[in-house]
């Protein structure tokens, strides 16, 4: 039943799927016989790579459907668009003054994209990826992370009921089981290790100031409640693997490689800002959006 209706959700996703300018500019692919032809239209070929390209870039739910189930919707969708634009052309259409402008609009995007693709292809490498993570590694200094629990209740009045079991000798993780309210009660209140910056300033402060084996005096209150804390071990946190974070290391140096390439054309081009024109040209205006009928 669940495949069913990704199914069915499926042939609507495939007609609203937009291939961009830039994928196009990415998938441009010699038509050999690793890429054999799956369907014709009108006798013109669709290639296995074009169903492929289609399949990638439809939303991440339609992604646990296998291209098997899938593949006649695509092959329908794409010989409906062959279609349509064999269609536009018969109409004489790319001869229309609109349609030249979008058409320039889409070149000019999937040249700027495919520039920048090799640009940052160039740049952006393993090596200076990994020698740029060991850089951020230096930089950042070591933080410290402690291992902690926690009896968490509603009033001041239970926390400090806790705290007296606690310290007339009861096992913290048996009362934590006993009279937490969160969602850490099953397991004794444990809250693994941690670094000051990931809770609440007070439980952090609260935290970092204790020693292995050691229970806040008084309970300490949070926008969550009331809690008693105790630290079971202090470590310094190992940094992350490099493995772990490749993708946010790509972005940032993608991100670097796209203004320094920007920056360096500003640098030998001749940009000129023109007045607007005065000879009866007025910026135009954009109206406020009509309130939604309800």
């Amino acid at each position: 039943m669940r495949s069913a209706l990704l199914i069915a959700a499926a042939a609507v996703a495939l007609s609203t799927v937009a291939l961009s300018p830039a994928a196009f500019a990415q998938k441009q692919a010699a038509k050999t016989t690793d890429d054999p032809v799956v369907a014709r239209v009108n006798g013109q070929p669709i290639h296995r790579s074009a169903v492929l390209d289609f399949y990638n870039q439809l939303p991440p739910q339609m992604a646990q459907i296998p291209l098997e189930q899938i593949l006649p919707g695509i092959v329908n969708e794409l010989a409906a668009r062959r279609l349509l634009s064999d269609a536009a052309e018969k109409a004489k259409l790319g001869d229309n003054a609109d349609v030249k402008k979008q058409l320039q609009a889409a070149r000019e995007q999937v040249l700027q994209q495919a520039y920048l693709d090799r640009k940052v292809k160039e740049d952006v490498t393993d090596a200076k990826m990994k020698a740029r993570y060991e850089e951020l590694i230096k930089q950042q200094p070591p933080q410290e992370e402690v291992h902690a629990r926690h009896i968490l209740v509603s009033s001041e009045a239970d926390a400090k009921a806790a705290l007296d079991e606690v310290k007339k000798g009861a096992d913290f993780t048996e009362v934590s089981k006993k009279r937490s309210t969160g969602p850490t009660a099953a397991t004794g209140g444990d809250l693994g290790f941690f670094t000051r910056d990931k809770m609440v300033p007070p439980f952090a402060e609260a935290a970092f100031k204790l020693q292995p084996g050691q229970v806040t005096e008084t309970p300490v209150q949070t926008q969550f409640g009331w809690h008693i804390i105790k630290v079971e071990a202090r470590r310094t946190a190992e940094p992350p693997k490099f493995e772990d974070v490749r993708s946010q290391v790509h972005e940032m140096m993608t991100g670097e490689v796209v203004e320094k390439v920007v920056a360096d054309l500003r640098k030998g081009a001749k940009i000129e800002t023109l007045d607007w024109p005065q000879d009866g040209g007025k910026l135009p205006t954009i109206a406020p959006a009509e309130p939604k009928k309800k």
